[in-house]
């Protein structure tokens, strides 16, 4: 199944992709959430593929089509956004960097999530503001010191995220949060694809595409820490609820190790691409 938040910014309603539609879950079914955190904390994802299937065949007021309307982020504003850095063995090779003993994580702040076709907006301090397609972990129910062997069981599905960043804040201030976390640094989308559609989460292609050009191309094969680590691990940390993403880290091929260095510009267009999940493509502006 896959899940969408839909909308206006600020008041996205939950919908499930149904061919080319998109099938509005508060319309259809009025006793279901009407966020996705609540969708997904509530247990409500058989109810709403259910709900889904009974409103195919209904009019209008329930259906739209794909690009019709605005898609927001599958989860417009999670708990939490823990992402890892030097977590693809390529991104570690490109920076001449030994592999991690162990995950080493950062956050970045929740309100940068934007949708799949928004804008990246680059900020007034920043020159040097790079890409990072990443493949992402959608939690499904609180985690508290889960097992590796039941990590699977608290994921609801996985999305696309590029971890914008801004280079120069990052590397200035040794710590990673600010020039993670500006207004708009955190596209995510288009779709929330559940688990039982991804079975093998270490088998799909991750690519950013700028302008045309193809960046980075990888595998997410090329995971030092797997899915079931990490929400095992990070879990052990800090409790995680339903909506919380976990960011897996980003291949090689970003833009600040390349040479020269590629950085995003105002009418840049950049897509990120994980099979089985979907496209986003966002426009960059000043």
């Amino acid at each position: 199944m896959k899940l969408v938040s839909f909308g206006e910014y600020g008041h996205e309603r939950v919908g499930v992709v149904v061919e080319d539609d998109i099938i509005d879950l508060n319309a259809a079914e009025p006793e279901l959430p009407s966020t996705m955190i609540e969708l997904l904390a509530g247990d409500y994802l058989g109810a709403a593929e259910q709900g889904a299937r009974g409103a195919a065949a209904l009019g209008p007021d329930v259906r739209f089509k794909l690009g019709s309307v605005r898609l927001g982020a599958p989860v417009p504003r999670p708990s939490k956004v823990v992402c890892l850095g030097l977590n693809y063995r390529d991104h570690a090779e490109e920076q001449n960097t030994p592999l991690p003993e162990r995950p080493l994580l950062f956050s970045k702040a929740s309100s940068c999530v934007i949708g799949p076709s928004d804008d990246i907006v680059l900020p007034a301090d920043s020159q040097q503001v790079d890409y990072e397609v990443e493949f992402a972990i959608v939690i499904g129910h609180t985690a508290t010191k889960v097992s590796v062997e039941a990590a699977y069981e608290y994921i609801a599905g996985y999305t696309v995220m590029n971890d914008v960043s801004a280079r120069n804040v990052q590397f200035e201030q040794k710590q990673w949060h600010q020039g993670k976390s500006y207004d708009t640094f955190g596209p995510m989308g288009p779709y929330l694809v559940t688990r039982d559609e991804i079975p093998h989460p270490h088998t799909l292609n991750v690519r950013l595409v700028l302008n045309g050009q193809t960046m980075q191309n990888s595998t997410t094969s090329n995971l030092i820490f797997n899915v079931p680590y990490l929400v095992s691990h990070i879990s052990k940390i800090m409790t995680l609820y339903p909506g919380d993403v976990i960011s897996t880290g980003t291949p090689a091929g970003v833009g600040v190790f390349r040479k020269p260095p590629v950085f995003l510009k105002p009418g840049d267009v950049v897509e990120t691409i994980i099979d089985g999940i979907g496209t986003m493509g966002n426009r960059v502006r000043r």
